[in-house]
């Protein structure tokens, strides 16, 4: 297996393609006495020869027993059916390290998890447990559960906002798909983050969990990068890091009906981190609740960048409960310094109500270089619940707001001082 995994490290550093990928870890098992399986024709579940069972490939679900090849054999099959298609993950607890799942394939492709996949701590030759990529039409749905184990391996993530590092691998990475649904699945306790979408259009994801502690780094819930016709719904969030990130690239995106906390809160962003960023548009969150979060809802954007924009982003219809920073554009996000140029332009956040323990409800900080315009704040009523003793906020009074390089529009119902004029 060691040569199998040298061989995914060094196709994924030269751009092989993903059947060719296939191969070569197929054809290097073999080479090693690991042939993944022999009675390839004969492993379909009984009455359905549409539906391929992990374990009459060899898996065994006590949660010791390594299934990668279980995985690898079962997806050869199912992306070569010419009919539509099942892997199936029935019940039981399965111990494996990365998966990819390679296309094209033949017909739709349906992962249906009913027990629990559960990561090894080491072994991953590049970023990722789960890799889905050059696959169309695909269906992942539960109610199963991806355990990433990532309690083993927080504590040695340094990783924090530095510009250069390596994080640990993404449980659930989807890329270069078009036309993609997730539902009834639970992640818990990534390594880092839960699932990251990029390079993919037509994507649908709801009624999904995901679970990690306050404390764990980097475990961004949903994070888009270059994701296009997203819609994400009634779904429950609670980790370390943003519950849901929008990053370089993507548009049209909508969430609804999130529940986010634990976290860091529903953010656009971080933009402005690499060269050439591609813009962000039509972004929209609506009829989400924020639980004791650390910030609420937020654009923020790298100090130092390249020229891009950010535009057409609403926030509406939002409940908070004791969140912290509740309103917030952060264009000196990061450790890098400098100016960014990041324009970020048409935003609105509507009725935004609750509770806050934060002091400056609204803290919109754009770049003296580019500074934001068509920033719209319109009835906002969060209740300050936090500390009403110690220093005053940033803006001068208890509670308030602090704008600096923004041309900030408020109307409705507010309560707090306005910035001034």
């Amino acid at each position: 297996m060691a040569g199998a995994r040298s061989l995914v490290a060094k196709a994924n550093l030269t751009n092989v393609g993903p059947l060719i990928l296939m191969a070569l870890v197929f054809g290097s098992c073999v080479a090693n006495g690991e042939y993944l399986g022999g009675r390839r024709g004969l492993a379909a579940v009984a009455g359905n020869p549409s539906v391929f069972d992990i374990t009459k490939f060899g898996a065994v679900g006590n949660g010791a027993t390594n299934a990668f090849k279980a995985f690898l054999n079962t997806w050869l099959q199912v992306c070569a059916s010419p009919v539509p298609a099942t892997l199936l993950v029935p019940k039981g607890e399965f111990l494996t390290g990365p998966v990819i799942f390679a296309g094209p394939c033949k017909s739709k492709v349906t992962v249906d998890v009913q027990g629990t996949i559960t990561a090894t701590p080491s072994g991953y030759a590049s970023p990722e447990w789960f890799l889905f990529e050059h696959v169309d039409n695909v269906l992942l749905t539960g109610p199963g559960t991806f355990h990433g184990k990532g309690e083993a391996v927080w504590k040695a993530d340094g990783c924090g906002k530095k510009v250069d590092c390596n994080l640990p691998p993404t449980s659930l990475k989807f890329r270069n798909i078009l036309n993609l649904e997730i539902t009834g699945i639970s992640s818990v306790n990534a390594k880092a983050f839960h699932m990251f979408l990029v390079k993919t259009t037509n994507v649908n994801v709801h009624n999904i969990k995901i679970i990690a502690p306050a404390e764990s780094p980097n475990t961004d819930g949903i994070h888009l990068s270059n994701a296009v016709n997203v819609h994400i719904v009634d779904s429950t969030i609670g980790t370390g890091d943003d519950c849901i990130s929008v990053g370089r690239g993507s548009s049209n995106v909508t969430v609804e009906r999130v529940v986010c906390g634990p976290g860091h809160g529903l953010s656009v962003g971080s933009l402005g981190k690499y060269p050439n960023e591609e813009d962000v548009n039509g972004i929209h969150f609506k009829s989400c609740t924020m639980k004791g979060t650390d910030n609420g809802l937020r654009i923020k954007s790298w100090g130092g960048s390249t020229p891009s924009k950010a535009v057409d982003i609403k926030f509406e219809d939002i409940i908070m409960e004791s969140v912290k920073n509740p309103i917030i554009i952060d264009q000196n996000y990061g450790s890098r310094g400098g100016d960014s140029r990041v324009a970020i332009s048409d935003v609105l956040f509507k009725n935004v109500r609750g509770t806050t323990i934060t002091k400056d409800e609204v803290q919109i900080m754009c770049s003296k270089a580019v500074p934001c315009t068509g920033v719209s704040i319109v009835d906002v009523n969060l209740n300050f619940v936090g500390d009403k003793g110690g220093h005053p906020s940033s803006s001068g009074g208890l509670v308030g707001a602090l704008c600096t390089n923004a041309n900030v529009i408020f109307g409705g119902k507010l309560s707090f001082p306005m910035c001034p004029k």
